[in-house]
């Protein structure tokens, strides 16, 4: 870890770690991936002004994100399946990193490991969670964030149709792994990951375990989302959660106010990383719409083609209040476990720290369109 340097270093090293299929799962999007690449590279587009001369000694990178503290202002986003990346385990890896580091982390329901393991690993955290046709399974998962004491859940509305991933088409293997020829030629390239998965939790949505009748299949699971949901299905959701709540996955001013309009705490700025809906517009491009569309009736997040501290002062100076880590983090988990996601979260609060004092700052929350010197926005 001692030569990485940025979070494309930390990409290239999951590249050479992971077999073919499973860097692809990470690393892909929908269709031709148009959307993935402009969420990275409009945040190129904005620049800073570089100011001098001005008493940056003291610098604080402290907030808080729907009233909970945290160090810098970001936190880990919710990925399915992460756990597969560091041998079962890969939720509690990045969850413990996060906790060392003073920032939330947020479970995915469609994750490896369970909501009261990682509970049991790092005490309370937030949870994410789609719309079901099953709103009886809705609520069972509702009741266990409440008993696991999460102070916040993230629900994710992107995810109503599901997308098709072309690289995932090309290698021709299902997630989770199944046995054929094919992986077996691709898996053995990698015998690192292929001895920490042997040792490790089996791969399969273990929150669902239970709570439905026989095997929680990929197919069964992604067949519960629900293409009918509605704002109505929000506001019934906002009745029996009493915590914070985050709407994940909006992109347009209308939306943003019927997510306030509906109860929710704040919203999140998410193409869901292309994964589904390819050519929309770009995360950083669509957020000051959405934040004038919220008109400070709750906080804005931004979820997207970031892979900087460069890139959250750029959100934070176009309105919003923070920013969720996704590959960016996953990279780092994939490169290394625990370690690899505190390297993430170290590159990224130091390129922060510089580039707050570099534009004469001495807070986080003095950031605002004062310090660009450019955006296309």
């Amino acid at each position: 870890m001692d030569r990485i340097a940025t979070i494309s270093d930390l990409r290239e090293a999951a590249r050479r770690k992971l077999p073919l299929p499973i860097f692809d799962f990470v690393d892909g999007a929908a269709f031709s991936e148009v959307t993935l690449r402009a969420n990275t590279q409009d945040f190129e587009r904005v620049r800073f002004r570089q100011r001098v001369l001005k008493d940056v000694s003291v610098r604080s990178l402290a907030t808080t994100i729907v009233g909970q503290p945290t160090s810098m202002p970001a936190a880990i986003s919710p990925t399915g399946l992460s756990g597969m990346l560091w041998g079962g385990n890969g939720e509690i890896a990045a969850a413990r990193a996060a906790k060392a580091a003073g920032i939330p982390f947020t479970l995915g329901m469609m994750s490896v490991c369970t909501l009261e393991e990682v509970r049991a690993a790092v005490g309370p955290i937030w949870f994410q969670l789609c719309m079901l046709k099953d709103r009886g399974l809705v609520r069972s998962l509702v009741d266990s964030a409440r008993e696991a004491e999460c102070p916040v859940l993230v629900l994710t509305v992107t995810w109503t149709v599901s997308g098709l991933q072309s690289r995932s088409v090309r290698n021709g293997i299902d997630l989770p792994p199944k046995l054929s020829p094919r992986m077996v030629m691709d898996f053995a390239s990698r015998p690192g990951w292929v001895w920490r998965a042997m040792r490790g939790k089996r791969v399969a949505f273990h929150n669902f375990v239970g709570r439905m009748d026989g095997e929680a299949t990929i197919e069964r699971v992604i067949g519960e989302l629900d293409a009918t949901t509605s704002w109505k299905d929000v506001e019934w959701l906002r009745s029996i959660w009493p915590g914070k709540l985050i709407i994940k996955g909006i992109c347009d001013r209308e939306d943003a106010r019927s997510a306030m309009d509906a109860g929710a705490d704040a919203v999140s700025v998410s193409n869901h990383g292309g994964n589904h809906l390819d050519s929309a517009a770009s995360t950083i491009s669509v957020l000051p719409d959405v934040v004038e569309g919220i008109d400070g009736r709750g906080e804005v997040l931004l979820d997207g083609g970031v892979r900087s501290g460069q890139d959250i002062l750029k959100a934070m100076a176009l309105g919003a209040r923070g920013c969720l880590l996704g590959r960016a983090h996953l990279y780092g988990l994939a490169a290394g476990g625990e370690q690899g996601v505190a390297k993430a979260l170290d590159i990224i609060r130091n390129e922060l720290d510089v580039s707050v004092g570099l534009t004469g700052l001495t807070d986080v929350h003095q950031a605002s369109r004062a310090i660009l010197a450019s955006s296309p926005f």
